[in-house]
């Protein structure tokens, strides 16, 4: 498969090694040589200097015979020029473009994506998809990282082992047997600095961070054994009413979730925008780093304090005032992702980083077909995938001891005809059933193989 990637940032690089580690063919255009010679001296990848969205770049890039095109430059504007030119000039039959701007996503303007209009095939916001992600946390108290799959009938949960934790130095094949009416399976783990895929001898120690995946209807006792007995949040104060903090208080006011929402918004016009637009929240015009406004909003009653301005530094700096001052629980917006690893050590309790949404956000589109969903966990570790089972692929019609699979895949769940299923060595698997996977990232392109979805991309 041939890609093109328009944009040589963040974003445009860790596409670009994925993709590259997949097998794909990927070329990287972007004006600013300094960015394409670190994807070229890191990345077995092409790289071509112009401007993405000229007929003569895409030409010269090989958008004659691509496959995708990837728009992911800071311009919205430039990115949906590059899908227009990729479709009318060069037929490319996949499109995707990143879109911050909001008044481009209103509903009433959504028919400007089609065919006959701007033919783009997937549309990325990277502010909607971080705002749907801070709103799945606060609607399961007790995790640090949540996921719907499987037609929303399970989760994919990240929830660390607290002290008082029913699980601690148990292994987990003592777990099944005494916990065996659970739906329930762990995946991996993140130990301090190590991280790793678990087998039935593992052993869950105090702090550990356990990803796993879950049926809805056994969560709330889930997190329970695993020393989380929050309750559902009844006041959220959060600092930063760009998109995202905007997005995310629309979504809790229209929510049936009940929920006190403050906002802190450092600028006087965007914040009567939001007085304005916003029906329930109370807005506060001022600085979040003073501590006279957190007591304005009663930080300490606060459940969730949500940093999410575009300035990292603000966003550590608040939070940490906000823990300090009595609130319960801060997510912290980080965009450095050197900064993650060292924030669990100073009392932030989530980090969230839009770069490894947007990443996952675009490799499920790249890869569409029977890839429901694909979620980059810990950029450089592994993906989950949720993925159906065709007729002819290596697992249809046979258990995972049929099945040649590495140790650094693992089978979460199974959703067969509305029913989940947690499959043992000996569960048979069937075409059309509906999968979640981990694979550790050296092993994706295995996955895919076995699952015979190579073909499915364009």
């Amino acid at each position: 498969m041939k890609s093109i990637i328009c944009g040589a940032g963040d974003v445009g690089y860790s596409i670009a090694d994925k993709l590259s580690k997949e097998n794909f063919e990927v070329t990287v255009i972007d004006e600013s040589k300094e960015r394409l010679k670190k994807i070229s001296d890191s990345l077995d990848v092409k790289t071509f200097s112009g401007v993405p969205s000229l007929p003569s770049t895409l030409s010269s890039a090989g958008a004659n015979d691509c496959d995708i095109l990837i728009a992911v430059t800071k311009s919205d504007e430039t990115n949906m020029i590059c899908c227009q030119i990729g479709h009318s000039l060069f037929n490319i039959p996949k499109k995707i473009a990143r879109i911050r701007q909001q008044d481009y996503l209103k509903g009433e303007w959504l028919s400007l994506f089609t065919t006959k209009n701007l033919p783009i095939d997937a549309i990325i916001s990277p502010e909607e998809e971080v705002a749907k992600a801070l709103y799945r946390r606060i609607k399961t108290p007790g995790t640090i990282d949540m996921l719907e799959l499987a037609d929303n009938r399970l989760k994919l949960l990240g929830i660390k082992c607290e002290s008082h934790s029913k699980v601690l130095g148990k292994s987990l094949r003592n777990l099944s047997n005494e916990f065996k009416d659970y739906l329930a399976n762990i995946l991996f783990v993140f130990r301090g600095n190590e991280k790793f895929i678990v087998n039935s001898n593992t052993i869950l120690k105090k702090d550990d961070l356990v990803y796993m995946v879950v049926d809805n209807n056994n969560y709330t006792e889930v997190v329970k054994e695993f020393g989380h007995y929050e309750v559902e949040a009844q006041k959220i104060v959060i600092i930063g009413g760009g998109n995202i903090g905007y997005s995310l208080s629309k979504a809790i006011e229209e929510s049936d979730n009940k929920i006190a929402t403050n906002i802190i918004e450092y600028n006087k016009k965007r914040s009567e925008f939001l007085a304005n637009n916003l029906k329930s929240v109370n807005v506060t015009n001022g600085d979040g780093l003073d501590n006279t406004i957190l007591e304005e909003v009663d930080i300490s009653e606060a459940d969730y304090f949500i940093a999410v301005t575009d300035d990292d530094e603000n966003n550590i700096l608040s939070s940490l005032l906000a823990k300090r001052a009595g609130a319960a629980h801060c997510i912290t917006l980080i965009n450095n992702s050197s900064y993650s690893s060292l924030l669990t050590n100073i009392g932030i309790d989530i980090t969230i980083d839009p770069k490894l949404i947007t990443i996952s956000k675009i490799l499920e589109k790249v890869k569409g077909g029977l890839i429901r969903s694909d979620y980059t966990i810990a950029e450089g570790f592994g993906e989950v995938i949720e993925a159906e089972i065709l007729p002819k692929s290596s697992f249809s019609n046979k258990n995972i001891n049929e099945i040649e699979l590495p140790k650094s895949i693992r089978i979460g769940a199974i959703l067969r005809e509305n029913n989940i299923i947690i499959p043992n060595s000996e569960t048979v698997f069937k075409e059309n059933d509906d999968v979640v996977f981990f694979a550790e990232t050296k092993s994706i392109k295995k996955l895919e193989s076995l699952l015979s979805i190579r073909n499915t991309y364009a």
